[in-house]
């Protein structure tokens, strides 16, 4: 059970990355509930995304651009590749490798994560105006060392 604001602890508030923190757990928690029954979840999400934006892309890259295990990795692409949201091919110029490609069905998956992921959103971040939405994001990523979306 989600602690009421009153409950929650005043020191760890003060300290931005707590609550930063404490959203993210929220966030990615009713997203993957909403994504529970489609069989689909956060993390392959973060893949699809990955190599729909790069690919055709070899797997050590996406691991890389990810910040995943590439043991991880596997997991979840054997997962994706058999749901046929990707295709793994041998890469020609290097057989050891394998290049990944979004499929079509992966593409239609990717928008519907991001319809979840953009109610759950709506939903986290309702307190706040669309401009302090904005603003919000656009400070996050200035922290995060990327530019403006």
């Amino acid at each position: 059970m989600a602690a009421s604001p009153s409950d929650r602890p005043r020191a760890l508030l003060r300290w931005p990355t707590y609550v930063m923190g404490q959203l993210h757990r929220s966030g990615v928690g009713r997203i993957d509930a909403a994504l529970a029954g489609r069989g689909v979840a956060l993390r392959d999400y973060y893949v699809l995304v990955c190599i729909g934006e790069y690919g055709p892309l070899a797997q050590q890259r996406v691991a890389d651009r990810l910040g995943l295990d590439r043991s991880d990795l596997v997991k979840v692409l054997d997962r994706l590749e058999a749901a046929g949201w990707v295709s793994r091919e041998r890469d020609t110029e290097d057989r050891r490798r394998h290049v990944l490609t979004l499929t079509e069905d992966g593409r239609a998956t990717v928008g519907t994560v991001e319809e979840v992921s953009a109610a759950v959103t709506g939903e986290l971040l309702a307190r706040l105006t669309p401009r302090e939405q904005d603003t919000l994001h656009r400070l996050l990523l200035k922290a995060f060392g990327e530019p403006s979306a």
